[in-house]
């Protein structure tokens, strides 16, 4: 339920907390380290896919063609509607807000905005990676990861050895692209600079996929060498704890003086992108082989449904949902939370559903090793 921290990210994000008695304080900025839901969607995506994927993987033209079907279908359609949605919106009636176009944008920063996030690469210009919706910023890295992750699996397939030297080689050409791109093509602010290359890019973040894909190739391993999970819920509490442990060093660190912005994300990056992602796979082996209470709760219905209704969720709780929900009816954040999940349970079984049904392929890769993960896929 990833979504959802993500969700009280954004509505506590700006709220001070100076005033606050201690316990108030720490649990406000606990909160305000929510943004660590899109860490925690990386590891998972990069393990989904390689558990989905990876034993089937040929990467002859059909599968090839079956696989980008498959994840089109998978994300592309519901986003092309609220994407749509959001520049008519735009246009009629334009608030001129952080997501919106401003004033000084001419026709053709306009279109040349529609088309980067109707394609998805809004995510490479640090002008545009929050115009539109606004929470889409992270489909450029996901859709970057979907396109590699083939090759990816079939080279780490080979030689687990490139488990190091994969993230090495994607960081060098981020590093690479931001001095050419800054240098040469610096429009719209094309790989920003080396924080935002970091933060943003796939380039930077790529490290949290290859968690998840190490993570799949060992459960793999693991599942067939026909070995036992082990009782009790310890790789449960300690990616708990672990994932509590870092989001209270990112508090610590937001709140500590620094004499530049670079000397903050010389402390935040790493937490971020190599720290934070370990107890994250720590908790997913836990859901997986451990029969913990997080486990059960995950795997109820209503839980099951969230879960597969939290992609729309993490789509239209920022936007021009959100702008005229708490302007018309109610700026309540529990109001909210509850309005927004009935809204896009309502958009995954009658739009995002059929959709996906109608697009993906009709023939399928064959099946992953089989593994006790029904709890994993709740946690998007």
């Amino acid at each position: 339920m990833v979504a959802y921290l993500v969700f009280f990210y954004h509505c506590v994000k700006t709220t001070p907390t100076d005033t606050l008695p201690l316990f108030s304080k720490w649990t406000l900025r606990l909160v305000q380290q929510g943004h660590i839901g899109v860490s925690v969607f990386f590891v998972l995506s990069g393990f989904l896919i390689t558990n989905r994927y990876g034993r089937s993987l040929t990467l002859k033209g059909p599968w090839f063609r079956q696989y980008m079907q498959n994840r089109f279908a998978r994300i592309y359609p519901v986003y092309f509607l609220l994407t749509v949605l959001t520049f008519a919106v735009m246009i009629v009636r334009p608030q001129y807000d952080w997501d919106e176009w401003t004033p000084s944008f001419t026709l053709f920063d306009k279109v040349f905005s529609v088309l980067l996030n109707l394609t998805l690469t809004r995510g490479y210009f640090k002008d545009f990676w929050l115009l539109g919706m606004g929470t889409a910023w992270t489909l450029t890295i996901e859709e970057s990861f979907y396109l590699c992750a083939p090759f990816l699996l079939l080279g780490l397939r080979r030689n687990r050895w490139n488990f190091g030297l994969y993230p090495l080689l994607f960081l060098a050409t981020g590093f690479l692209l931001v001095a050419v791109c800054t240098r040469f093509l610096p429009y719209y602010g094309l790989m920003g600079d080396v924080v935002f290359m970091l933060c943003r890019t796939f380039f930077g973040r790529c490290v949290e996929f290859f968690i998840g894909i190490a993570l799949a190739f060992w459960l793999n391993r693991h599942a067939s060498a026909g070995r036992q999970a082990a009782g009790g819920s310890r790789f449960t509490w300690l990616g708990v704890v672990g994932i509590g442990a870092c989001m209270l060093a990112m508090a610590l660190n937001e709140h500590r003086p620094f004499t530049s912005e670079q000397a903050f994300y010389v402390r935040y990056i790493p937490l971020t992108n190599l720290l934070l992602p370990l107890p994250v796979a720590a908790l997913l082996w836990g859901l997986i082989q451990e029969r913990s209470w997080l486990r059960l709760l995950l795997q109820t219905k209503l839980f099951d449904l969230l879960g597969k209704s939290s992609y729309v969720f993490y789509l239209i709780h920022q936007g021009f949902i959100d702008d005229f929900f708490g302007r018309e009816i109610s700026e309540n954040v529990l109001f909210r939370l509850v309005a927004y999940s009935l809204l896009s349970i309502g958009l995954y079984k009658w739009v995002e559903k059929p959709l996906h049904q109608r697009l993906r392929a009709s023939s399928r890769p064959a099946p992953p090793v089989p593994v006790a993960a029904t709890a994993v896929p709740a946690l998007r």
